[in-house]
């Protein structure tokens, strides 16, 4: 479970007053999705596994303000080829058994599970404009620019964690968007690294 606490919750109301990503909100979630990764990692070695894959990742929000909890489980496995191409690494991979067996078939092997999570605010400013906008029943172009950036930034984040463990792609890459209040929204963008 993570929480935002008190300095970030400080940080990121002053945020709020301006649009656009709440950094300190975006590094907490950042972080806790990576400590969640690398407790899977250790879980594997632990069954001395080389593998993790059909990693599913929830967030569940607890009652309390800004507490959530973050939820990996995935298939510990084992394959001689792994062990070959990363000694002494366990892959991570939120593809299914069949995904990555067709992921192999086409010779790319998944290396990592990458995530990124933007926070983003309208701000006090935008919020105004946004709420105006849908009284008049059209695109809430605010919202709209606010979710793109936040889409974008999330996935510049996933590029460059492929980048760093030097893979050619990011696999089936899926967007999740959750409302956080007020106007906050927190994008998470996760694939698997080939």
């Amino acid at each position: 479970a993570y929480s935002i606490g008190v300095a970030g919750h400080v940080a990121g109301t002053i945020r709020q007053v301006g649009k656009g990503e709440v950094k300190s909100y975006s590094d907490i979630f950042n972080a806790t999705r990576e400590r969640a990764l690398k407790r899977i990692v250790a879980d594997a070695r632990k069954v001395q596994a080389n593998a993790v894959i059909g990693i599913e990742t929830t967030i569940l929000p607890f009652g309390l303000h800004g507490v959530q909890e973050m939820v990996m489980i995935g298939t510990a496995s084992t394959h001689p080829l792994a062990a070959q191409l990363f000694p002494g690494r366990v892959i991570t991979s939120d593809l299914t058994a069949e995904e990555t067996w067709n992921v192999a078939m086409l010779i790319y092997m998944p290396v990592e599970l990458v995530l990124g999570t933007s926070v983003y605010s309208l701000g006090v400013v935008g919020g105004l404009r946004s709420a105006l906008q849908e009284m008049k029943k059209g695109e809430v172009t605010a919202l709209t620019q606010m979710i793109y950036g936040a889409r974008e930034n999330s996935i510049a984040k996933l590029k460059a964690q492929a980048m760093a463990v030097q893979a050619d792609d990011v696999l089936g890459v899926r967007t999740y968007i959750y409302q956080m209040g007020g106007d906050l929204i927190e994008l998470l963008a996760i694939g698997t690294a080939a």
